[in-house]
């Protein structure tokens, strides 16, 4: 933590970290683990920095600006555009 710069809190929620220079913190206790490599998990506590947060104090997925790892190229990418809108798009089709 120290080579990357960041300095870390403890989670009064879960017995783990929370990174203080990162914008949100997803909290989660482990449920179950599925052939030794996918985790199962509950989320207990989410941490949100505002600036982060939309007028209506839900997380701007534009702000936040998330990043992605790729696992089977090795890659980051970035995310963020709206390409559609979940439950509406595709009901004049029907």
């Amino acid at each position: 933590m120290n080579k990357a710069g960041f300095t870390t809190s403890k989670s009064t929620s879960v017995d783990a970290p929370i990174i203080n220079e990162l914008p949100l913190a997803l909290e989660c206790e482990l449920i179950k683990v599925i052939d030794g490599s996918k985790y199962l998990a509950r989320i207990v506590n989410v941490s949100a920095d505002e600036k982060i947060l939309d007028s209506n104090g839900e997380v701007d997925v534009e702000k936040l600006k998330p990043i992605t790892y790729d696992t089977a190229h090795f890659f980051y990418y970035a995310l963020g555009e709206k390409v559609g809108h979940a439950f509406k798009d595709g009901n004049a089709l029907k």
